[in-house]
């Protein structure tokens, strides 16, 4: 079986109450959330685990002002765009053969742009797209689903071939498995990545390794049980579980890369 190695960078800090973090808990303190993008590298393959904050500076006001509903503390620092990643990483879009987008709000799927994806195929949870066609999100509203740019394009992926739809789980490449997860939100979705050591699983359902370890809900889980649920199965199929937004990850891991 193909192996992988993965670099972890971060695009994005974001200060949350502890009652967003673990559930059932009356925790005002605040802790500091990591947004990452993910580059996966083996087996002649290049892909990228999330696409970061939205560029345009409209689009990524809108997600500022959703997040400071929470709180007037709730504000991004460190942005990172996708474009200055690309730069600072030496990425070509032309190389990028998959996208894996863990969650479809815009904190996490702000960079899916045409321009940085000519051959991309991506990978999207089924039920965080038809959540935002059918139903009525209450947590976080639509137009942080995603950007009027994305919508446009997946569009063109959906006509190129290149979109795919999820709702079990699918083998991206030879030891990369994406799957629909649920529990934060309907279209909360994990990857496990084959390395050189052992299966590793990056779960959006948990945000800080404490959930992780403790099989601990987050605080704004749609369905806590399902978050304890994934959790688990994570935790048995796999030798090492991150959780998708722990800032503990680049301390873990020596500039962010697992080999």
């Amino acid at each position: 079986m193909a192996t992988y190695e993965l670099q972890a960078c971060r695009v994005a800090t974001l200060p949350v109450p502890g009652w967003e973090c673990f559930f059932a808990q009356h925790d005002v303190e605040f802790y500091r959330l990591a947004f990452y993008v993910w580059i996966v590298k083996g087996d002649g393959k290049t892909g990228l685990i999330d696409t970061g904050l939205p560029l345009d500076e409209h689009d990524r006001l809108q997600l500022v002002e959703g997040c400071k509903a929470v709180h007037e503390r709730c504000v991004f620092t460190d942005i990172l765009t996708l474009d200055e990643l690309f730069h600072e990483r030496g990425l070509e879009p032309a190389s990028i053969d998959f996208v894996l987008l863990t969650q479809t709000i815009t904190y996490h799927s702000g960079g899916l742009l045409p321009r940085f994806f000519p051959q991309a195929h991506v990978y999207i949870s089924r039920a965080g797209v038809f959540e935002f066609l059918l139903d009525l999100p209450g947590h976080p509203p639509r137009d942080l689903y995603f950007t009027q740019a994305s919508w446009i394009f997946l569009r063109q992926l959906l006509v190129e071939k290149r979109l795919h739809l999820v709702d079990q789980p699918t083998q991206v490449a030879d030891g990369i498995i994406f799957e629909t997860t649920g529990g934060h939100h309907p279209g909360s979705a994990g990857v496990r990545v084959q390395t050189p050591h052992g299966v590793l699983g990056i779960l959006e359902t948990a945000f800080l390794q404490r959930n992780v370890e403790e099989v601990l809900s987050i605080g704004v889980a749609e369905n806590a049980a399902r978050c304890r649920e994934v959790i688990r199965s994570y935790k048995n199929q796999c030798q090492v579980v991150l959780a998708g937004h722990d800032p503990g990850v680049l301390e873990r891991y020596p500039e962010g890369v697992i080999r």
